[in-house]
């Protein structure tokens, strides 16, 4: 009866119309547009001449001043520097931005430095403006413009739409859906934290999804529900794509927690980037973070490598480590997915299948990443042996530290227990650490630091004097995270470390213990 009625007062709202926006094609709202809870309000978009949509393309031949393409003057595209040889890159902005932003110029530049690109920017700041619900319908309208650029450009100077990449920001991600899926063969599509509102739990023709293009590529950084109990975020949570990447589970990022480390920021971003990007680190540092880490990943050297994984959970507690059997994927720019995009293009972009790289699998990946730049870093699986002696308790409950030594150097204070850890004796620890620092495959020593807690909450943590707060460790393996590589070198990146002096190390409270690398049982 409930599903009755919410069917009957869906049917009361939908307007069931079409208009049309002259050469660009037409738009309609019907039922699949609304939802109660979700999408319950719809409007057409505003007039294209209120919009305004442009688009300024940037080239090697021209990287800071832009040239103004219209898409029914064939000689503003014949007198620019657009080469339809070259990959061709859409840049979108989202709500309340425009073309003039910091990230959209450091996403150009960038790209810009590739070479041999055409990098289009997508000025549609009529349209962005508030009430939210007019601008999310404002998007169906700027893809239609998309699409009617990259038609003619295809059928009057030679585009290949397989040649094409769309990366869009929030809404800006789900304009690029609208714009791929009216264009059959767009070869990419990057949704830079799709927008949530309006958007999630709605059907795949509303969204961004996987059929908008033979590869759709997506880095959630926003993903905190508006309707659950929690601060909600800008960005979906719900995969809308072939890859969908969640660093950091995709919901709260480092740095960007403003009652905590994230409030230092504001100053500093406010002296050095001025006005507009201190504001974003206020009001969306979350919502942002997909943009800088994209931007990060074009020409960065550190490779934000993520892995296939039910959960965040179960990734940083080391259970999906391994890149075998395609279970491993590249973040942002040079993600790739050769099954589904021809790899015949002229930007060494999209590997070949006979390349030493495994194709990834579709799904979910994670990954961890800093709280600033360098956001990129590196993964170290840690997989502690326990030993369970008969005067060791069955668990003991503290903190563990660690410091790594190898050919390429040492860090040190890892936290191996972020939150202070029940570790039970006799049974193996496992947890995945970052750093920026590359170590390299070979781990030459670790030294482990112990400190126990007793936690009034807990009374059998409580270890005064009837109880061996000790830590018994028998052996430890530090694994290196791999390239996603066809190669089988797994043990490679595996280094068992051991006590030199007995079968396993005695660890008192506040007290430390090496590991060496020459385990000879």
């Amino acid at each position: 009866m409930l599903e009755l009625d919410l069917e009957i007062s869906v049917e009361s709202l939908v307007e069931n119309e079409t208009r049309c926006f002259g050469d660009i094609g037409c738009l309609n709202i019907t039922r699949e547009w609304y939802h109660l809870i979700h999408r319950p309000f719809n409007v057409f978009p505003l007039p294209r001449s209120v919009i305004n949509t442009r688009f300024i393309l940037y080239t090697e031949k021209n990287p800071t001043e832009g040239q103004l393409l219209t898409s029914d003057d064939k000689d503003s595209i014949k007198n620019s520097n657009f080469n339809p040889n070259w990959m061709t890159k859409f840049i979108i902005h989202g709500f309340i931005d425009t073309p003039l932003s910091n990230w959209v110029s450091d996403m150009r530049d960038e790209l810009i430095i590739r070479g041999n690109l055409n990098v289009i920017v997508v000025d549609w700041a009529g349209g962005s403006l508030p009430l939210y619900t007019q601008a999310t319908a404002n998007t169906r309208l700027v893809g239609l413009e998309i699409a009617h650029l990259i038609t003619k450009l295809r059928d009057d100077h030679g585009l290949k739409p397989e040649d094409v990449h769309i990366i869009g920001h929030s809404l800006g991600a789900h304009t690029a859906g609208y714009a791929g899926e009216r264009i059959p063969g767009i070869g990419r599509i990057t949704g830079l934290d799709p927008a949530e509102p309006y958007f999630q739990g709605m059907g795949p023709s509303v969204r961004l999804d996987p059929s908008d293009a033979k590869f759709v590529d997506v880095i959630h950084t926003d993903g905190r529900s508006f309707f659950l109990l929690e601060i909600p975020g800008y960005g979906m949570s719900q995969s809308c794509g072939h890859i969908d990447f969640y660093p950091n589970n995709g919901k709260e990022q480092p740095g960007c927690s403003i009652s905590q480390e994230g409030g230092t920021l504001i100053p500093l971003t406010l002296i050095k980037d001025g006005i507009e990007e201190a504001s974003r680190v206020l009001l969306a540092c979350n919502h942002v973070r997909a943009i800088k880490l994209f931007i990060d990943s074009i020409n960065g050297k550190c490779p934000y490598v993520a892995h296939r994984c039910p959960s965040y959970q179960h990734f940083m507690a080391g259970r999906c480590f391994k890149c075998s059997s395609g279970n491993c994927a590249v973040m942002g720019y040079h993600a790739t997915l050769p099954t589904f995009i021809s790899s015949n293009s002229s930007e060494n972009e999209i590997i070949p299948e006979t390349s030493d790289v495994i194709q990834p699998q579709p799904g979910k990946y994670f990954l961890s990443t800093g709280r600033d730049f360098p956001f990129c870093q590196r993964h170290y699986r840690f997989t502690i042996d326990l030993a369970k002696p008969k005067i060791a308790e069955p668990w003991v409950q503290g903190y563990l530290t660690a410091a790594i030594f190898s050919d390429r150097g040492a860090v040190r204070n890892i936290d191996l227990t972020p939150k202070g850890t029940r570790l039970e004796h006799g049974t193996t620890y496992q947890v995945v650490i970052t750093n920026p620092h590359d170590l390299g495959d070979r781990i030459r020593k670790v030294e482990l630091n112990w400190a126990h807690e007793m936690n009034v909450l807990e009374p059998r943590s409580l270890c005064l004097f009837w109880c061996n707060d000790h830590l018994y460790v028998k052996s430890l393996m530090v694994d290196t995270m791999q390239m996603p590589s066809r190669e089988k070198r797994n043990s490679d990146f595996s280094n068992k470390l051991c006590s030199p002096k007995r079968e396993y190390a005695d660890i008192a409270n506040r007290g430390s213990s090496v590991f060496y690398d020459n385990c000879k049982r």
